[in-house]
């Protein structure tokens, strides 16, 4: 997913605040993460669609009060999440 092209310019959800796309990066969400991602949609009723940006509330220890936006690329196995640049790593 290219952020320039499929999201338009504007303040998106990482945890606890909201940050500007410019100050983004989309990456493989850990798996941990990713299984959080997934318990939290079912517990909530949203389906996570492939090829569409989902933000995503969570309730859990670690993240009593948090929201990210979520994203399941066509033909990957693994779902993505916008985290800031400071985040990603090995990104080009």
């Amino acid at each position: 997913m290219t952020l320039d092209t499929k999201l338009p310019d504007g303040l998106y959800p990482f945890s606890d605040e909201r940050l500007p796309l410019s100050e983004l990066a989309m990456i493989e969400a850990p798996p941990q993460l990713e299984a959080l991602f997934k318990s939290q949609a079912a517990r909530n009723g949203i389906q996570i669609i492939r090829d569409q940006p989902v933000e995503l509330r969570c309730n859990s220890e670690e993240y009593p009060a948090a929201t990210f936006l979520v994203y399941w690329p066509l033909g990957c196995d693994r779902i993505h999440m916008l985290v800031p640049k400071k985040f990603a790593k090995g990104g080009a």
